[in-house]
């Protein structure tokens, strides 16, 4: 009795194991797609600023080709005020769900100064899942009486 309760066990685990690899498996492909929205939360840190909390977003407005894209990439930074970033990118698409990306763009109200300033921008869209992607970027400032040069990392869902 003890090897057929054995046998059954093997067999049980053996069934639900198998399908396992093939749910794992969609998500890590669409991981691999860069994704085309998301929407998060995260923290900035600035050279000539405090810690901030920040809202980060994406939105995909043009495909330029198999692995690359131009989006819009409109972030609220919240400081001693609400600050607004609006860059455009263009994005790339590696392999292993890695993204990395450059632009330029706009800042409004930098420093609580009601201004908009022109800035520019770089950074690494990480797919961990394909919901869940890391943004690390790095952006600069260009502002009338100085550059102030500002660090970001965002968790954000992908839709």
């Amino acid at each position: 009795m003890n090897l057929k309760f054995a046998l059954l066990s093997v067999v049980t685990l053996g069934a639900l194991a198998a399908p396992l690899p093939e749910r794992i498996a969609p998500a890590a492909v669409q991981a691999q797609q860069a994704p085309e929205y998301y929407v998060g939360a995260g923290i900035r840190a600035g050279f000539n600023d405090s810690t901030s909390f920040v809202i980060d977003s994406k939105a995909q407005v043009l495909e330029l080709g198999a692995r690359t894209t131009l989006s819009v990439r409109p972030a609220l930074v919240f400081d001693n005020g609400t600050e607004l970033r609006l860059p455009l990118s263009v994005d790339y698409a590696l392999d292993q769900g890695l993204y990395p990306y450059a632009g330029a763009g706009v800042a409004y109200n930098a420093d609580g100064r009601s201004a908009i300033d022109p800035m520019i921008t770089a950074g690494l869209d990480w797919g961990i899942t394909r919901r869940v992607v890391i943004d690390i970027n790095g952006s600069v400032l260009f502002k009338p009486s100085d550059t102030d040069a500002e660090i970001t990392a965002t968790v954000n869902y992908a839709f």
